[in-house]
């Protein structure tokens, strides 16, 4: 958001994002912000301001006509129509017609009443958010987007249907993030979408359509979710976030897979999703993934072929978050993932290990957080010095934990 309304100068070779990311270390290293979790690699995943910093910042937005809040029907008669920034909060659609032809940046929270309203007449956004009170059965129409030629962010959420049939998102030609994720349903979203290729992070919790062989994304960097099944698509040489389902019953041994993942050399993060068939173990494995240089996250939804043992060899030795879901191994996968040296959070959930016990014998030197949700597994036993670094455990009620007391009061239970 910050990089789309253009508050990040070029520094060196630095990209706008990792100068965004300094800034806001800088901010917390000011206690200008407060940060409440980390990702698994150390970046801030959410933070916060105090209340007497957010009042005192909103006094000089306002002061400063940075930016324009319509909190409640009364802010309409100060508003100023010239605001290059403006922000609904808790309101009806109506006050659409008091914000400025010349906003850059659109907020509206919680928004209310007539959703099918146009967008067409704000011709210079730059950044566009909108998020709906949340209905199952609102259906939510992008009426006129499609002319907003300067949109760079599109940030749409908690819709219950959200209609993409009016938005031909292939006319936005400097679009670069396309954030989709947090809605009930997503209908309507076509293939125009891959003509943009300033395109930098797209993300839909539904699958995506399908990437023409000749689409140009050589500055894509995140993409969440894709299908993949038995056909190639193009390389996306700086992706850094990936994440790919699969429906296909059958692999083949030249997949395009493993010749697609093999030129990801900057991937920070992958996720796999299987869902009617086994995990393309044989094609990943080991070609690929333990050669990764970058990737730190890991998430693998789906079983594991019987012809497959897991083992340590077979995840990057940096990696520092793995989640395994629907795995049904048949070994306690513990003695290998201790082995995992860098390893800071593991999630093992719904049906990772038939047993009904996991044994934690040695390793794990960096965990700092572990999540065992699989009803299958009744005890948890923790060897005295392993895990020494934990902080945060969540298991099941009903599962047992057998560990030295120091550990135990040194945790946070949730």
């Amino acid at each position: 958001m910050w990089v789309a309304d253009g508050f990040m100068p070029q520094q060196g070779r630095k990209t706008m994002e990792e100068i965004a990311e300094d800034c806001l270390e800088q901010l917390f290293q000011r206690s200008m912000i407060q940060v409440s979790s980390r990702h698994a690699n150390g970046s801030i995943k959410y933070c916060r301001v105090h209340d007497l910093l957010r009042d005192f910042a909103m006094h000089q937005a306002g002061k400063e006509n940075f930016v324009t809040i319509f909190a409640n029907p009364q802010d309409i008669n100060h508003c100023d129509r010239a605001t290059r920034r403006a922000l609904l909060q808790s309101c009806g659609a109506q006050l659409m017609e008091y914000v400025g032809l010349k906003t850059r940046s659109l907020f509206l929270f919680d928004l209310k009443g007539n959703l099918l309203m146009s967008y067409s007449e704000f011709r210079l956004l730059r950044v566009l958010v909108i998020e709906v009170v949340w209905s199952d059965e609102e259906i939510v129409k992008l009426r006129g987007i499609d002319r907003l030629i300067h949109l760079k962010y599109l940030g749409i959420s908690n819709c219950g249907i959200l209609d993409m049939s009016e938005c031909s998102l292939g006319r936005l030609k400097n679009l670069e993030t396309v954030d989709i994720r947090r809605n009930n349903m997503i209908s309507n979203l076509t293939t125009d979408l891959w003509t943009i290729d300033t395109l930098k992070y797209v993300l839909c919790h539904e699958l995506l359509p399908e990437i023409p062989s000749t689409a140009d994304l050589r500055n894509l960097q995140t993409l969440e979710w894709i299908l993949f099944d038995n056909k190639t698509i193009p390389h996306l040489n700086n992706l850094r976030r990936l994440g790919l389902e699969s429906k296909s019953i059958h692999w083949d041994v030249d997949h395009a897979l493993p010749h697609l993942l093999g030129g990801l050399s900057s991937l920070t993060s992958l996720k796999i999703k299987s869902c009617e068939s086994n995990l393309p173990m044989e094609i990943i494995y080991p070609k690929a993934l333990p050669y990764y240089q970058n990737l730190q996250i890991l998430y693998l939804d789906g079983q594991w072929p019987e012809s497959v043992t897991l083992k340590a060899s077979l995840f990057p030795s940096h990696l520092v978050k793995l989640t395994l879901c629907y795995s049904y191994l048949g070994q306690d996968p513990m003695s290998e993932l201790a082995k995992l040296n860098n390893l800071k959070e593991l999630v093992l959930t719904t049906d990772v290990y038939n047993g009904r016990q996991m044994i934690c014998s040695a390793g794990f030197p960096v965990l700092k957080k572990l999540v065992i949700l699989s009803l299958t597994v009744k005890i948890l036993t923790v060897a005295k010095g392993v895990m020494p670094k934990l902080k945060f455990l969540r298991i099941y009620d009903h599962c047992k934990v057998e560990a030295p007391p120091e550990l135990l009061h040194s945790i946070t239970l949730f």
